[in-house]
């Protein structure tokens, strides 16, 4: 199998999770309306059981930008299919105990009734067979991409700016802080059982596909977690995985804002801050990251990424192969300079980039070493033709 194959194989796999989201979204617009729909998503009750919740929008969302860029080599990519991988196993996952755990004596949902258990909490163990197909075929691509690199002597991937890397660090480091304090306060106020029955779900979900607010909190800590160490080490997928949280993030931080605005939902201080820090900042790193892909995009750049194979040195487009200097017949080559170091950070110790990284190519200054070389030999050559003599 190629790369190629395995890109477009992780994006089909990618659009196949949207097609699963999207078909539960369309089914409550069908079922309720979109006015009932709406109001589903924006306050999180209405009368029955319902399929899906506001973070399906996000997830939707997240799904369909990672199946879509890897299918046309956007730079980002592989960081959006690492958050697509995992932020759908991690929301999927409730929904399959939720069906493996409910029994006609002890309903999971209690007296709710509406969509299918059975019907929609299938499909949701589908995406997550889904979801680790996929993560193998990234792991494989990690592998031969790194094969690529080594027998090639390729460098890493293009690092995010400094600034949009601090700013993205950032705003998940202050989500963060909202995320535990959140669970922190929640288990002080009614203790850590409840807090694990809360999380688990029980009796406390009007939607198969939603997730209780405190397991939510916990998976939101796990992912903002990784991106911030992402970012702080400005990885190559950094820019890609921040993008994929804000897009999961924002249309839900939306629908809750929009809430409160309508007075549907109850309007606390942190509540509200959380939502706009959620929509706003999110929105903001996500225009910073396009501005940098846009600024560095180059006519003839493929803008490769996770799925990509590597290029070899000298034959990245617009910079032609450097032939080699034939040797002296008379004298052996001098020895040749060390080569110009690439242009790297205060990182070019770090180990081998994440799974999913963009190649970059750089050429060696090898121009002027040969020129030295052919040199040096010429000005020895008077000298060994008098010994001769």
């Amino acid at each position: 199998m190629s790369i190629n194959q395995v890109r477009i194989a992780v994006a089909l796999l990618s659009l196949a999770l949207f097609a699963q989201t999207t078909f539960w979204l369309l089914y409550d617009i069908v079922v309720r309306g979109l006015p009932g729909a709406w109001s589903l998503w924006t306050t999180g009750w209405v009368p029955g059981l319902s399929a899906t919740s506001s973070l399906d929008l996000g997830l939707a969302a997240l799904q369909l930008s990672a199946g879509l860029a890897a299918l046309f080599r956007t730079r980002g990519a592989g960081g959006l299919l690492m958050t697509s991988c995992t932020v759908t196993l991690g929301f999927r996952l409730p929904a399959v105990w939720y069906l493996l755990l409910d029994s006609p004596s002890d309903p999971w949902f209690g007296t709710l009734k509406g969509a299918s258990l059975n019907a929609v909490g299938s499909t949701a163990v589908l995406a997550v067979v889904i979801c680790l197909v996929l993560g193998g075929l990234l792991l494989l691509a990690r592998h031969m991409e790194y094969e690529a690199a080594a027998s090639n002597s390729v460098t890493g991937g293009v690092r995010p700016v400094k600034v949009t890397a601090t700013a993205s660090g950032l705003l998940l480091a202050v989500l963060n802080v909202f995320y535990i304090g959140r669970n922190a306060v929640t288990a002080f106020q009614v203790g850590p059982g409840v807090l694990t029955d809360l999380i688990v779900g029980k009796g406390s979900g009007r939607a198969i596909l939603a997730v209780p607010s405190p397991y939510q909190w916990v998976c939101l800590t796990v992912l903002c977690g990784a991106g911030m160490l992402l970012a702080a080490r400005r990885r190559p997928t950094a820019p890609g995985f921040s993008v994929g949280l804000s897009l999961f993030m924002m249309p839900s931080a939306f629908t809750e804002l929009w809430g409160y605005a309508v007075g549907s939902m109850p309007v606390t201080a942190v509540d509200t801050s959380q939502s706009l820090l959620e929509f706003v900042g999110s929105a903001a790193v996500v225009a910073l990251i396009v501005g940098d892909v846009r600024r560095d995009r180059r006519p003839d750049d493929a803008d490769l990424d996770v799925m990509t194979p590597a290029v070899p040195m000298g034959t990245a487009a617009g910079i032609p192969a450097v032939p080699a200097t034939p040797a002296v017949a008379t004298m052996p080559a001098a020895p040749a300079a060390p080569a110009a170091p690439t242009a790297q950070d205060d990182e070019d110790d770090d180990a081998p980039e994440e799974a999913v990284e963009a190649v970059e190519v750089t050429v060696p200054a090898q121009r002027g070493t040969d020129t030295d070389a052919s040199t040096d030999a010429d000005a020895d050559r008077p000298a060994t033709e008098a010994a001769g003599a």
